[in-house]
């Protein structure tokens, strides 16, 4: 369990990496954010920067990651391309692929040469 010393010194540590800034909301903006944190969604700066995130995007590799995985499935790129964008190993690649219900799509025989010669 943490004793308040513990949590003082992680609180002042992660706002040391952020910048406050001020917004205005309107009412109906304000009661909605207020609402989703009295469920314990967040905090009301946890929920902005999480809109924020989802609105702007987190980052650049994450949208690398979307683009290379809508790519594969229009065959666009092989699954050895989509395996090095996603940073896992072929297998472990196609193992995403059927957990999140993405078809893994056949090569070519052509296809698969190629990739080997690429690798």
């Amino acid at each position: 369990m943490f004793d308040s010393g513990n949590i003082t010194h992680i609180v002042t540590h992660m706002e040391a990496r952020m910048k406050r800034t001020n917004i205005m909301l309107t009412d109906e903006q304000h009661r909605k954010l207020k609402l989703y944190a009295k469920r314990g969604e967040g905090t009301l700066g946890g929920l902005v920067r999480e809109a924020l995130d989802v609105t702007y995007g987190k980052d650049a590799l994450e949208h690398r990651k979307s683009v290379a995985l809508e790519a594969y499935k229009e065959g666009l790129i092989s699954l050895g391309k989509l395996s090095e964008v996603l940073g896992l190993d072929v297998v472990s690649a196609r193992l995403y692929l059927k957990k999140h219900g993405i078809r893994i799509m056949l090569q070519k025989q052509s296809e698969v040469l190629q990739d080997a010669v690429n690798a």
